[in-house]
């Protein structure tokens, strides 16, 4: 068919309509793609968008991650940081630009949870979260502990059958939470906030059982650290795995190995104690017990009992003197009471309405005269008492058999009668003889005897 004059057989597109197109092929050829690259000239503006370009050796692509899909990333990403990238090929139509829309990072070389455990675990352990100085013991007795988890779980079940097990005296206020999934990191903030507000509890168990890394990742996330750290109460972390530590361990005043294990420590203190101090009254007891049969023994012996009876008497007959003494200084002490009184009151006689203001100034400073001569007269009395009993008492303590003992003397008896050995005829050679001093006795043999000896003081 001919052409008429002047047309044109050509396509022509307007720019709109060729990049719409071009990227309606992309989409249909490349739907959903897989890059590797290094990221380079990340920008992240208040939207909270990303982007970047990503880039090998040999070539370029821009490309973008909005907020929905970056907020699920769990680590920081980084200038030249090497990345596998999903998403979809798109032409920015603005600038006809070719370019890839993010929806999934992954960090090549490392797994994305554990680049995120590592990058949180080295930004705090540099902040001070996981010193040793930080850190607070816990309550010795504890009186209400209060718990951090699901109650519907495993865990909980598991503490309550231990202290149910151990009759353990302490009230349980159960904080719920969710501890796992979507969510869950803040629900436990929010249920170590009440815990603190309630400011009942004197221990705080955070935990879970076991379960996969995903599953336990609500304990690695920066906000539960953070609230840990800053709870006012002590911690102790109860998640129940074994091989790997989460943060919420390392940030915690003290980790448990699973549940169950948090139970006993918090109630194996009281129960430790209580044992300590059962414990120490049983020994009391028997020291006491030992040392009473013991005097018992002694005082029974009747050598020892001879010993001990002057003493006793003497000590009775200046308790008697004492009385005696007391009644002396009592008598011109009423004497004087009596005598002050009638003063007293013969010049409450002679009192009139007109110099009484007078008189009463004058009698009062004599009567404080005469209080304070009388508490003078009574204090030189008593302290004299006082000297002559305290002499009269060190005299009967070193007439005392024992107090001879003690400056390293000794008292020597023949074990057959228990009589006191005076001289050499008292004892033979052979005979067992016992010498006892201030605390401990010696049973010994005679070897011989040499009369008339007495050695020489050095």
């Amino acid at each position: 068919m001919a052409l008429a004059p002047g047309e044109d057989q050509r396509q022509v597109w307007t720019v709109s309509e060729l990049v719409e197109l071009s990227g309606e092929l992309l989409a249909e050829a490349m739907p959903f793609v897989w890059v590797r690259g290094e990221i380079s000239g990340f920008s992240a503006p208040a939207s909270g968008h990303w982007y970047f370009d990503l880039k090998d050796d040999r070539a370029m692509i821009p490309a973008v991650m909005f907020k929905r899909a970056n907020s699920q990333v769990p680590f920081d990403v980084e200038e030249g940081m090497e990345i596998i990238l999903g998403g979809e090929v798109t032409i920015y139509p603005v600038r006809g630009k070719f370019q890839v829309i993010a929806e999934i990072l992954e960090p090549v070389g490392w797994g994305a949870l554990q680049l995120a455990y590592e990058q949180l675990k080295a930004r705090l352990a540099e902040e001070g979260l996981f010193g040793a100085a930080r850190k607070r013991p816990l309550p010795v007795l504890p009186r209400c502990v209060g718990v951090v988890t699901s109650p519907t779980g495993a865990a909980w079940r598991d503490m309550c059958r231990v202290w149910k097990k151990n009759a353990v005296p302490i009230r349980v206020l159960l904080s719920p939470a969710q501890v796992q999934g979507t969510g869950a990191a803040d629900d436990i903030v929010a249920a170590l906030d009440r815990l603190n507000r309630h400011a009942e509890a004197e221990v705080i168990i955070v935990g879970r059982g076991g379960g996969s890394r995903e599953d336990l990742w609500a304990f690695n996330e920066e906000s539960l650290a953070r609230a840990i750290a800053a709870s006012a109460i002590p911690v102790v972390s109860a998640i129940g795995h074994e091989i790997d530590q989460t943060i919420a361990d390392l940030v915690a005043d003290r980790r448990a190995a699973t549940p169950t294990a948090a139970a006993e420590l918090v109630a194996s203190s009281r129960q430790l104690l209580l044992d300590r101090i059962a414990g120490a009254g049983r020994r009391a007891r028997s020291a006491v017990g030992r040392q009473l049969l013991v005097t018992r023994s002694r005082l029974r012996e009747p050598g020892l009992r001879r010993s001990l009876g002057q003493p006793a008497r003497l000590l009775s007959v200046y308790r008697q003197r004492l009385d005696e003494a007391f009644d002396r200084v009592k008598t011109p002490a009423d004497r004087r009471f009596i005598e002050t009184r009638q003063t007293l009151g013969s010049t409450a006689r002679r009192l009139t309405s007109k110099n009484l203001a007078a008189m009463t100034l004058k009698t009062s400073a004599r009567v404080d005269g005469a209080a304070r001569r009388l508490a003078r007269s009574l204090r030189r009395l008593i302290e004299a008492r006082q000297s002559r009993l305290a002499t009269a008492v060190a005299r009967i303590d070193a007439l005392s058999p024992l107090a001879v003992l003690g400056r390293g003397y000794s008292i020597c008896e023949r074990r057959v009668d228990g009589a006191i050995v005076r001289s050499a005829n008292d004892v033979a050679a052979g005979d067992p003889v016992r010498v006892r001093l201030q605390k401990d006795t010696l049973d010994c043999i005679v070897e011989s005897t040499e009369k008339g000896t007495i050695p020489q003081p050095l």
